[in-house]
């Protein structure tokens, strides 16, 4: 499977875990948008830049590094959710508008993030 269908598999595996919480989910018809859903709570509403990493455990650590080529600005991209194959989950997370890699681990200040889809 090429990384293009991990990547629509990722979007889509977010949009079933919102619907789950009655979060409700518009993705853009245009392949050009920053963001690649909007999560809508009823209060609220997200944009959302979804990743994706398959990546394994390297040797005796127990993080998964995923990075980007570009940096996503706080006016175009509210929240990231990557998915992680290795935790079957997401980590959702503010952007912050200045990170283009993370670390991501059940055991660091990242874990409060993982399947958290009160974005907060």
């Amino acid at each position: 499977m090429d990384s293009n269908s991990k990547g629509c598999i990722a979007e889509y595996k977010f949009g079933i875990e919102c619907l789950k919480r009655d979060i409700k989910v518009s993705y853009p018809l245009v392949h050009t948008s920053f963001y690649d859903c909007i999560a809508d709570t009823g209060d609220n509403m997200y944009r959302v830049q979804i990743k994706s990493t398959t990546q394994g455990f390297q040797k005796n650590r127990k993080t998964v590094h995923i990075q980007w080529k570009h940096n996503y600005e706080k006016k175009d991209v509210d929240y990231f959710a990557i998915w992680v194959e290795k935790f079957d989950g997401f980590f959702i997370f503010k952007n912050d508008g200045k990170r283009l890699a993370v670390r991501l681990s059940l055991e660091n200040d990242y874990s409060k993030y993982f399947n958290n889809f009160d974005f907060n």
